[in-house]
């Protein structure tokens, strides 16, 4: 498995790195917050790319994608919503993950969670 970003995106997580150093997951759940979320109906309701600090990545997080960024973090259960070779790219204002020939999600959010009181929702895990 790959993730590709482009160089829009790329930047993007550049800039999130100048100063301070970051290691990124793939968050499907708002399993990482700033605030408690209840769960809903849906289980994968957001992607998100999230930075935390580095070498502190929720043990949950227990697989790795190689990307043209560095290693992505995310839950090795939820491999099944993801495809072989990704692309992560700007599409005009928004920012959205390819699959091989189809949309996995149009619109994702590039979030720093470093320095911050984040909230683990476990209960989302399940």
């Amino acid at each position: 498995m790959n993730i590709t970003f482009d160089d829009h995106v790329k930047k993007r997580l550049s800039v999130l790195t100048e100063n301070e150093a970051a290691d990124f997951v793939l968050d499907f759940n708002h399993t990482l917050s700033r605030k408690s979320i209840s769960k809903d109906c849906c289980g994968i309701t957001r992607y998100r790319i999230v930075a935390v600090n580095k070498g502190k990545i929720p043990a949950f997080f227990d697989a790795s994608i190689p990307s043209n960024f560095g290693p992505i973090y995310y839950y090795s259960w939820a491999k099944m919503y993801l495809d072989q070779d990704m692309k992560i790219r700007m599409n005009g204002p928004l920012i959205e993950i390819m699959g091989s020939g189809e949309l996995i999600a149009p619109n994702i959010e590039i979030v720093d969670y470093r320095e911050s009181d984040v909230t683990v929702n476990a209960t989302q895990l399940q």
